[in-house]
Parts: C-alpha cells; sequence; structure tokens
C-alpha cells in the first residue's frame, strides 16, 4: 500500500551508494572494537586491511600532484581508526582463545620463524624505523609544506590577478586557479595534522602488545594453569604476531604519506620522475662502475658481488649514453625540418613583421638582470609594474618582450613602443645610485660615478656595492639597478599610456561594463559616438593620468553631452568634471590641502584670445616672447613643489585648461593643469605663486 506524499526514488537520491558505504565502513569499525569475531572474520579483515594499505600506497606513487589525492586525511584516520579495531580484535581473541586466526599464527611461526623473542625484536625495528624515520620526516615536511604554502598564497594570488589583468587568463580560470590555491592550503594543512594519526598508530601499536602480553601471561598462569614460561611463548608469539601484522599495514601507510606530502615538486608520477630524472645521468652510473671496480680490487673484500654490481652498473651507463646520443640525433633533425618547413610557411614570414606594443632591449651587462635561468629580478618587476600601472589608469597594459641586445651598449637599456625608440638609460651593474651629485658625495669621502637620473634627468653617482654600509651610516638612500630601470620604465609606460591603449583595450572593457551597465553602452555605441571617438575621449584622460577605471561614470557623462558637441576635447572636459573627485585626491595632502601655481587673471584672458581654431583642431598661438616668459617660470615654481616635495600644479580657467596644457607639456610634461572646476569644494586650494608677464 502506497504511502501519500511518500517518493521512495527521492528517498534513494537523498543517499548515494559511496556515501552509504562510507558510513556502514564507518559503524562496522566501531562495531569491531566491541563485537566479538570468529577467527576466520579476522583473517579476512586483516587481509583487507593489508590490501588496503597497498592501495593506498600505489595511489600515492601514481601520483602526478597531492590535490589529486586531496581526500589522503580522511582517509588516513578511517585505515587508522581501522587498524586500531582489528588490534583490539585480535588481543581479545589472544586473551580469550589463545588463537587469533591463521595470518595471525602465520605472522607469529612463519615470519620470525616460531621465536618470540626475535618477533619482539623485529617488531621493535619495524616500529622504530616507521615512529622514528618515517612519521617525524612526514611531519616535518607537512609542516613546512603548510607553512610555506600559506606564505606563498599572497603571491600566487597576485600573480592571478596581474594575468587576469593582462588579458592572459579569463575571470573562470581565474576562480579555478584560486580555488586550487586555497585547496592547497587546506590539504597540507590537514596533512600536518593527519601525521599525528599515524603517530599516534606506532604509540598505541607499542603499549598494545606490551598490554596483550602482560595479560597473556596473567590469563595463562592464573586462569589457565600454564607455567609462566609457557604463557609467555604462547601469548607473546601471537601478540607479537599481530603487532607485526599491525605495523606493517601502518608503515605501508607512512610510506604512502611520505610520497603524498613530497609529491610538490614535479607534475608526474613517482616512477616517471625516476624515470626521466635518476637515468638521465649516464655518467653517475659510470663513475659507480669505476668505482665499485677499484673496490673489488681490494684485498679482503668479497670480489664477486662488487663485479656483480659495478657489470650492472657499466652496462646501464652503456645503455643510457647510447639512448641518450639516439635522442639528441633525432631532435637535431627534427629541429632542422622543422626550421626548414617553418620558414617555407608564409605566415612565419608576416608574424615576423609584427611589432610588440611594448619591448625592453638591454645590453650586455644588464643581461643578468632578465635571464630566466639566473633568476633575473627584472622579470618580475615588469610584470609588477604593468599590474600597478592597469590599477592606477584602468586599462591592461600589454606584456612587454624583454630582450638582450649586444647592439647597445654594454650598460645601456632602451625601451620601444611598436619598435620606435622612446626613451633609454644607463646603469652601472656592481653599484647602487645616489640621488646626490659626484662632488657632493666626494666631500662626505665616498666615490663613484658621475651620472643623470634616467628618470627625472638630476644629477645622481653611482656608488660600487661596497659602499653600502657607509652610505647608511650616512642615512644616505640608495638604489639598485633594478630599482632604477623599474622606476624608469613605469615612468614611460605611464607618460606614453595615451598611445599604448589601442581601440581592441576600450572593446574589452567596455564589454566589461555590459555586465552592470548595458543600457548607458547601447544608449552611446555607436548612435551617439562610434568607439574610435570614445577611444580617443579616453586617449585624452589617459594622456593627463586620470584614471578610466570608473567607466561607467565616463560613459554615462558622453552620453549626456554627445548630443550637444561631438569636440573630443570639449568631451573630455566635461569627463573630467565628473571624476572631479578623483582627479583632486590625486594632489590633495592629508589636510584636504591642494598646492597649486595660478595664472594671473590678464594673462589667462590673453591666452584665450591667442585659441585659435582649424580644421586640424584647435590650439594656442602664443607670442614667442610671452611663451618664453611662461615657461621660466612654471621653471621657477616648478623647483618650489621639488622643494616642497609636492607635485607640480597649474590652477585656470575650464576653457584654457587644455590648450594650456598642450602648450607646456613638452617643456614640463609631469606638471599637472587643472580646472577651477575640478576642484571639488571639500578641498582647500594654497597658492604658492602666479604666472603672470608683467
Amino acid at each position: 500500500m502506497a504511502v501519500p506524499g511518500f517518493d521512495f526514488k527521492n528517498v534513494v537520491k537523498m543517499f548515494s551508494i559511496s556515501d552509504f558505504a562510507v558510513a556502514l565502513l564507518l559503524v562496522v569499525i566501531i562495531a569491531l572494537m566491541i563485537v566479538p569475531l570468529p577467527p576466520f572474520i579476522l583473517d579476512i579483515l586483516l587481509t583487507m586491511s593489508i590490501s588496503f594499505s597497498l592501495v593506498i600506497l600505489l595511489v600515492a606513487m601514481y601520483l602526478k600532484e597531492p590535490l589529486e589525492f586531496a581526500v589522503f586525511p580522511s582517509v588516513l584516520l578511517v585505515i587508522t581508526v581501522l587498524r586500531l579495531a582489528l588490534n583490539i580484535a585480535a588481543s581479545r581473541l589472544i586473551l580469550t582463545q589463545g588463537y587469533a586466526g591463521e595470518v595471525i599464527t602465520a605472522f607469529g611461526d612463519f615470519v620470525v620463524g616460531g621465536n618470540y623473542i626475535v618477533g619482539a625484536i623485529i617488531f621493535s625495528i619495524i616500529t622504530i624505523v616507521n615512529f622514528v624515520v618515517i612519521t617525524k620526516g612526514s611531519e616535518r615536511v607537512a609542516e613546512v609544506a603548510a607553512r610555506f604554502t600559506l606564505d606563498a598564497m599572497p603571491g600566487k594570488q597576485m600573480s592571478i590577478d596581474a594575468d587576469l589583468n593582462a588579458g592572459l587568463i579569463d575571470a573562470t580560470e581565474a576562480r579555478t586557479r584560486r580555488r586550487k590555491i586555497e585547496r592547497e592550503a587546506t590539504f597540507f594543512g590537514s596533512m600536518d595534522g593527519a601525521n599525528k594519526f599515524v603517530r599516534g598508530d606506532a604509540i598505541a601499536g607499542i603499549i598494545i602488545v606490551m598490554v596483550n602480553i602482560i595479560g597473556g601471561i596473567l590469563v595463562g598462569w592464573l586462569q589457565g594453569g600454564m607455567g609462566v614460561m609457557e604463557a609467555l611463548s604462547l601469548y607473546a608469539l601471537l601478540t607479537v604476531g599481530a603487532g607485526i601484522v599491525a605495523q606493517l599495514t601502518a608503515l605501508l601507510v607512512s610510506i604512502a604519506t611520505g610520497l603524498v606530502i613530497t609529491k610538490s615538486a614535479s607534475e608526474m608520477s613517482l616512477g616517471t620522475d625516476i624515470a626521466t630524472q635518476l637515468f638521465a645521468q649516464p655518467r653517475a652510473f659510470a663513475f659507480v662502475c669505476i668505482i665499485l671496480g677499484i673496490f673489488a680490487l681490494i684485498p679482503g673484500i668479497p670480489t664477486i658481488p662488487f663485479l656483480i654490481i659495478a657489470s650492472l652498473s657499466g652496462i646501464i651507463a652503456l645503455v643510457l649514453m647510447r639512448t641518450q646520443g639516439l635522442k639528441d640525433e633525432a631532435q637535431e633533425v627534427t629541429e632542422e625540418v622543422s626550421a626548414k618547413d617553418v620558414m617555407k610557411k608564409p605566415e612565419s614570414i608576416l608574424g615576423t613583421l609584427g611589432l610588440d606594443p611594448l619591448s625592453l632591449k638591454c645590453g650586455r651587462n644588464i643581461i643578468p638582470l632578465i635571464d630566466p635561468a639566473q633568476k633575473g629580478p627584472l622579470l618580475e618587476r615588469i610584470t609588477l609594474i604593468r599590474y600597478n600601472i592597469g590599477q592606477d589608469l584602468g586599462f591592461v597594459i600589454p606584456g612587454v618582450r624583454v630582450m638582450d641586445d649586444l647592439s647597445l651598449p654594454p650598460d645601456q637599456y632602451v625601451a620601444e613602443i611598436r619598435g620606435t625608440k622612446i626613451s633609454s638609460g644607463e646603469v652601472k651593474m656592481g653599484h647602487i645610485m645616489v640621488d646626490m651629485p659626484l662632488a657632493q658625495l666626494k666631500a662626505k669621502k665616498i666615490t663613484g660615478i658621475g651620472a643623470k637620473n634616467p628618470t627625472s634627468g638630476d644629477l645622481v653617482t653611482w656608488v660600487p656595492d661596497e659602499a653600502i654600509s657607509e652610505l647608511q651610516k650616512l642615512e644616505i638612500t640608495s638604489q639598485s639597478p633594478v630599482e632604477v630601470i623599474s622606476q624608469h620604465f613605469a615612468e614611460v609606460v605611464k607618460r606614453h599610456a595615451d598611445e599604448i591603449m589601442t581601440r581592441q583595450n576600450v572593446q574589452s572593457l567596455i564589454e566589461l561594463v555590459k555586465n552592470s551597465n548595458a543600457a548607458i553602452v547601447r544608449e552611446l555605441i555607436p548612435d551617439l559616438l562610434s568607439l574610435g571617438q570614445v577611444h580617443k575621449v579616453l586617449q585624452l584622460l589617459v594622456r593627463e593620468r586620470v584614471s578610466i577605471r570608473d567607466l561607467s561614470t565616463i560613459l554615462e557623462k558622453l552620453a549626456d553631452y554627445a548630443h550637444l558637441s561631438r569636440d573630443i576635447n570639449i568631451l573630455a572636459e566635461y569627463v573630467r568634471q565628473s571624476l572631479a573627485r578623483q582627479i583632486c585626491e590625486k594632489y590633495t595632502n592629508k589636510e584636504g590641502v591642494t598646492t597649486v601655481v595660478t595664472i594671473d587673471p590678464s594673462l589667462e584672458e590673453t591666452l584665450i584670445g591667442a585659441i585659435h581654431q582649424s580644421e586640424y583642431g584647435s590650439f594656442l598661438a602664443v607670442d614667442p616672447n610671452v611663451g618664453e616668459k611662461i615657461l621660466v617660470q612654471i621653471s621657477s615654481h616648478l623647483r618650489n613643489f621639488k622643494r616642497m616635495k609636492l607635485g607640480a600644479v597649474t590652477l585656470c580657467s575650464p576653457r584654457l585648461r587644455p590648450h594650456f596644457k598642450r602648450f607646456i607639456e613638452r617643456s614640463f610634461p609631469d606638471v599637472a593643469v587643472l580646472s577651477y572646476n575640478e576642484i571639488v569644494p571639500q578641498v582647500k586650494v594654497q597658492s604658492i605663486g602666479m604666472i603672470s608677464i608683467d
């Protein structure tokens, strides 16, 4: 009769077969500690325990990475509890019946020859090897692996974020990698604790053997009417047999634990690693052959064993050398054929015509900084530069091709954009750069090589590395060649970011905006503005180092004003006003004050009147004498900003702002020009000078 509302199929779905089997296994293991077992059932369970341990060992050997056996800590707990339960069941049979099945009897008679003293010694040796050597080592490796995995998490997360921002991976791949990092940390942390199971099992095995021997003597002597030695011989032999069975399975699991924990430096199975790494050095076997041959000739040392092993080592060395030679010949032929085939393809020639968006070429002396074989630190720095600038400006900085160029002077490096030289600099390897002129350092009795800072052009000095301690005593800061190149390259990328940002970059950013604000994208592109026009507006913003991360706000402002004007410069000014808070924050100190230089109102009116419109756009046509006076005054104010350690800012009217910026940027590219409309009410403006021509 069917029960209303009851669906048997749904109940079955709630309990998977595997989950039910595991639950049943745990219940059976607990029952083994309480319910007496017949000897035959104990034999089957002991055999199953040994088989299970062998399976775990073989699985550990075939792993390619530890996370393939992420359930191992839980399995380790289950197999340990099973082994202890079988130990208790065997102890019950030994003490109650004086017989614990054929498996334990076989280990007591055959393995140790029926001698309980020998059995006790073998049991002690196995236990010591398991407890002191394998378990202790695995525990230490697991502890270190867990700590190092946790320490490495921030760096790995940063690397994933950098690849994601560079477009090398998508969001799904980034989530997968982050999840893997979390699983690694959890796994090694669990293994650090799970090793305590194995260690505790070894201690429990020793205690159980001692208790069984003492209990067997008491049972046989006091209850069975046996003599003390007779009881000792019977019960000790069975107890030692049971202990050896337990320690054998424990040893197999301990070895598997060590294999899983140490499986972190390779992505292949243990057998493959041994075959590819151990047998990859035929000279090692050749030297072993020679050394063993010498030992065989020494009087008093058995000759035949050493000669046999020496011969085997020599044969292995010859076979490996022959195999390696054939592989090298085959590889050379394959490379020659592949090179010829590749050069025959038209697309290969087309590939050589491509230009790298960004490249950094280094002279001969700088090669150690970019050589991956020497762990060149400059490569990692460039990755961080791309990530930081991308976060700062709001678009993905393309990959940088770093290469050596022997045609350059040994200490020189060159930054290029699409194959065109943009900037260059020089560093002195084995030296550090101090932001002080050579004459000033000589007064402090420090010698060096005078030069110019490749980023700012200021006079600096390259001091030998040996003088670092002296500089520290004088509290003089310095920079290594890696830091100098990194800082210079970062400045080059920021200064030419508008050239680096392509329409494809803009298209990718707009696709991201579609996910959260599709309406504004549909309204703006292509009905009001084309993708190219949006690209030009963003280029104008990035050119003055205004972040475009808030692209949704930028597109909304463009949509608001695109029906009033299609002039790119005017639209860019409207966008800047909507980003006023972001722009002000960059030039405001902790007290909420922005330090600026203003323009005399009469001069400002003169400059506004000098704005000319043409078919090529608007520009500022300033009288050369007036322009020269303006640049001289800006240079003077710039020294004041440097002395105050502040970024140089000029404040003017919104109408003049873009034209004045283009007028001065050739001489002073780092001077920011803000309009009055870009100053938010919460910011206080402090003027330290005025530009005038009177």
